[in-house]
């Protein structure tokens, strides 16, 4: 594997994401599936790809785009992350990318208080709570700003120092004039929080009430005048009612009616008179309107409340539809005095309850009794004592059900005889209490018997070939429940396979690359093609829906046209498709070398209306010529600047040619010039040249194409030449010359005097 990007540092503000391109080669010899991930950051950092996994066929190139999100609190700093591309394909290695990620600090900050209003006479404290959202750590300060100037205030601590998501709590202060009279004056002002590169502040006001506020005046006016209205009235009655007895009556709707006595009992027992207006009837003994009842319910707001919830023994959601009762100690034992059902979150309300000690308990078919808080026995229940117009709450019962159980069936579509396995699972963390799996039967039917109860449990149905699917349901204790009918589909099924050209064998060798392999899927046509590079002639169809029956149609310009139906099972994948397009062209392969036998890149190579060039990576000199045109005989050129161009003859005729070699020679330099002396050209002197393995000769010429004296040394090797004039197996005259590919050097040699 290999990658490269052009990003290998980036900066990514806190709440906002970056993408960072890589570009992948896959070097092994076999399709894979790429995918990547990153080391070095929290999970806090949200890391996806585009696209989520990338195939590639042998020596095939893609791009994959690694986008890095980061939470609007990420610590700001440097980090350095590396991003790993790894295949599934056995034996794929992993490749690597360092990225440099900055992160820039964002200070930001929330202020609140409580309470933000005070109502006092002089002095308000309020509680402000300053929260670091940013992802810096903030040194804040704090300040009060009264903009009437009528208010002193203090705060305590004024600096704070606040980490990244953390808070930090300060006490405000603040101090009014005084006032005797009046009415309440609302004092407000902001307590502002300030640290660099950010600012928050929150409202807080003082109502400021006077010590002799308008109320307490008018209180007392009213005071006088009834004192003053009573003595008036305490000394009229005197006068007129002195002579009368006095007496006692209370009213009628105090006590509940007596049928023994014609009297009245309180709410307690006891008796009372029943005399005056409102009183019991003497011959029925029926109460006056508005008596309180003796025993049963309270009204509504009078009497005691006691609330709960109940819980599964194992599963602790709350458990509705359950009968909760209230029952109370009496002379002839338990006496049920209130009973409720729990709602759908377990939850429950008893009303109207005389102040007293009670036993909450709850029954319900299916279900062991329980009494409040766990017990099984009412002899270790736990009393709850209600009190008259309050809510006792928290009154939570624990119930243990019996065994249940969850049936239904599973449809897997127009395939018959499919083992399903169905998987229930307690939603609760119940690490003693292992799934219940069963099979489902010839006709789709399944029972999960012995599940504990009351629960919920995710009910998972897997078969092969087929996608997972997952239900959730709930049982009450001994519940036969009948679960939702349940369809699967399929899993996706993939067609593969090889091209080639109809000349014989079905290797990568015969493959075919340009071809169109195209299906229908849903009225939408499915075109794939074969590479040209790698696994020549290779194609896969990958997401298809199963089972199915597919046509597969394949196609090139200058070839017939196949069609191959292809029946794919329930998440079957077929590979094996090999389809040979005839009447075309045909490929041939090769190496193309230099007379040392190194290969050589860069070669045009031709033949049989195609076309193609040598590798210069890799494996060098390699070719590979697919779409050649022709039955019989085609004759493949070779050319190249510096080589002397080669051809060959290949037979169509038999299977595709493959392992072809041609040699190509060098374009050899040559060197030429004049040998001069003081009178001009001189013919017959000894030219050498040598690159120190090989020494060339030759004389001048008393005539030639730069005159007498010229010299030609021919078929040189590209390289540097030492080039002599010899006199007597001595040199005499020097120079070195260089000699380039297909290239001719010119170099003169002047011969000394007296030589």
């Amino acid at each position: 594997m290999r990658i490269a990007s052009v990003i290998d540092r980036a900066e990514i503000a806190p709440g906002s994401a970056g993408v960072i391109p890589l570009d992948v080669v896959n070097t092994s010899d076999v399709i894979d599936t790429l995918s990547v991930r990153t080391l070095g950051f929290p999970a806090s950092v949200t890391t996806r790809s585009e696209p989520e996994a990338l195939t590639l066929f042998p020596e095939a190139e893609g791009r994959l785009e690694v986008q890095l999100a980061f939470p609007d609190t990420f610590p700001a700093g440097r980090y350095h992350v590396t991003l790993v591309v790894q295949g599934r394909a056995a034996g794929s290695t992993e490749a690597f990318h360092d990225v440099e990620v900055t992160v820039p600090p964002r200070p930001e900050a929330s202020i609140s208080a409580r309470p933000t209003l005070v109502r006092t006479r002089g002095r308000a404290i309020f509680e402000v709570t300053v929260e670091n959202t940013g992802n810096t750590t903030l040194d804040l300060a704090l300040r009060a700003i009264d903009t009437d100037r009528s208010l002193r205030t203090s705060i305590a601590p004024a600096t704070l120092s606040i980490p990244i998501a953390g808070t930090a709590v300060t006490a405000v202060t603040a101090r009014g004039p005084r006032q005797l009279l009046g009415t309440d004056q609302d004092r407000p002002f902001r307590v502002v929080a300030e640290a660099e590169g950010t600012s928050t502040d929150v409202t807080l006001t003082l109502r400021q009430r006077p010590v002799f506020g308008r109320g307490v005046i008018t209180m007392l006016v009213l005071m006088a005048i009834l004192a003053a209205w009573a003595v008036a009235m305490l000394v009229g009655m005197r006068e007129v009612l002195g002579t009368d007895p006095p007496t006692r009556v209370a009213p009628a709707s105090f006590f509940a009616a007596s049928p023994e006595e014609g009297g009245s009992v309180d709410a307690a027992g006891g008796t009372g008179s029943a005399e005056g207006a409102g009183a019991a009837d003497p011959a029925t003994g029926a109460a006056p309107a508005g008596a309180v009842n003796k025993d049963g319910l309270l009204p509504v707001g009078v009497g005691a409340t006691i609330t709960g919830t109940v819980h599964g023994a194992d599963d602790p959601a709350g458990v509705g539809r359950l009968n909760v009762e209230a029952l109370r100690e009496s002379a002839d034992g338990l006496v049920l005095v209130s009973s409720a059902a729990s709602q759908s979150d377990g939850t429950y309300t008893l009303s109207g309850l005389f102040p007293g000690e009670y036993l909450v308990r709850v029954s319900s078919p299916g279900y062991e009794t329980a009494w409040h808080p766990s017990s099984t026995e009412e002899s270790t229940a736990t009393p709850v004592q209600a009190s008259a117009q309050e809510v006792t709450d928290g009154v939570d019962l624990v119930v243990t059900g019996d065994p249940a159980s969850i049936a239904g069936s599973v449809s897997t579509g127009d395939v018959d005889d499919i083992e399903v396995t169905v998987t229930a699972t307690p939603t609760w963390a119940a690490e003693d209490l292992p799934p219940v799996e069963v099979q489902t039967d010839g006709e789709g039917r399944y029972e999960l018997t012995g599940l504990v109860a009351p629960g919920t449990y995710d009910l998972t149905f897997t078969a092969d070939g087929y996608q997972p699917t997952s239900i959730t349901e709930t049982v009450l204790g001994g519940q036969e429940r009948l679960a939702l009918d349940v369809a699967l589909g399929t899993g996706a099924g993939t067609i593969a396979g090889t091209v080639t050209d109809g000349t014989g064998g079905t290797d990568g060798n015969a493959g075919l690359g340009g071809v169109d392999v195209s299906t229908t899927l849903d009225g939408e046509e499915i075109v794939v093609g074969t590479p040209t590079i790698g696994q020549v002639g290779s194609f896969v169809i990958a997401g298809l829906p199963t089972p199915g029956t597919y046509v597969l149609t394949v196609s090139k310009d200058g070839y017939g046209t196949e069609s191959v139906v292809v029946d794919l099972g329930a998440g079957e994948s077929n590979t094996g498709v090999n389809v040979a397009l005839s009447g075309g062209a045909g490929t041939i392969t090769g190496h193309v070398v230099d007379e040392s036998g190194r290969g050589v890149g860069g070669v045009e190579v031709s033949a049989g209306g195609a076309s193609t060039t040598t590798l210069t990576a890799g494996d060098v000199g390699a070719f590979v010529l697919p779409g050649v045109q022709g039955r019989a005989t085609v004759t493949l050129t070779f050319a190249r600047e510096g080589y002397v161009s080669a051809s060959t003859p290949v037979d169509m005729t038999q299977a595709p040619p493959s392992g072809i070699e041609v040699t190509l020679a060098e374009l050899y330099g040559t060197i030429q010039g004049q040998v001069t002396d003081s009178d001009g050209g001189v013919a017959g002197v000894h030219v050498e040249a040598t690159d120190g393995s090989h020494v060339y000769r030759t004389t001048s010429t008393a005539s030639g194409s730069a005159g007498r004296g010229s010299y030609l040394l021919p078929d040189l090797p590209p390289g540097s030449y030492t080039v002599s004039l010899v006199r007597d197996q001595v040199a005499v005259t020097t120079a070195i010359v260089d000699v380039e590919q297909g290239a001719s050097a010119v170099q003169d040699l002047p011969l000394p005097e007296g030589s």
